[in-house]
C-alpha cells in the first residue's frame, strides 16, 4: 500500500515540526513568529530585543534542534524587520590527525 501525502498533510506536519522545535525554547520561542521558506531557511522573527539576545547566547543548540527537528539547512534571527543573524545549521565535525614522525628502528 502506497501512501501519499497530501499537500494540506505536509503542511500539518510542518506545523507539528515547528511546534516540536518551539516546545524546547519555549520560554523565548512562545513570543516569537516561526516561519520556514522552500529553501528550508528556519526564520525567528523576536518581538524583544531580550528574546534576540537570549537566541544568540543559545545559538549552537538552537542551530542544531532546527536542523534535526525542523530540517532547517540555514537558520535566521530577525527583529524589527531585520534580519540579526544568519548561520548554516549543518552539523561538521572537525577532524583532527595527529602528526608523528615515521618509526626508525
Amino acid at each position: 500500500m502506497l501512501l501519499e501525502l497530501t499537500s494540506d498533510d505536509l503542511l500539518i506536519l510542518e506545523k507539528q515540526r515547528l511546534e516540536r522545535f518551539r516546545s524546547f525554547f519555549s520560554e523565548t520561542l512562545l513570543f516569537c513568529f516561526l516561519h520556514l521558506d522552500p529553501k528550508c531557511k528556519l526564520s525567528i522573527h523576536c518581538s524583544e530585543p531580550w528574546i534576540v539576545d537570549q537566541l544568540l547566547s543559545d545559538i549552537d543548540q538552537l542551530s542544531r534542534y532546527a536542523h534535526i527537528i525542523v530540517g532547517a539547512c540555514r537558520l535566521s534571527i530577525c527583529f524589527a524587520q531585520e534580519e540579526i543573524y544568519t548561520t548554516s545549521t549543518l552539523i561538521t565535525k572537525s577532524v583532527h590527525r595527529s602528526r608523528r614522525s615515521p618509526a626508525r628502528g
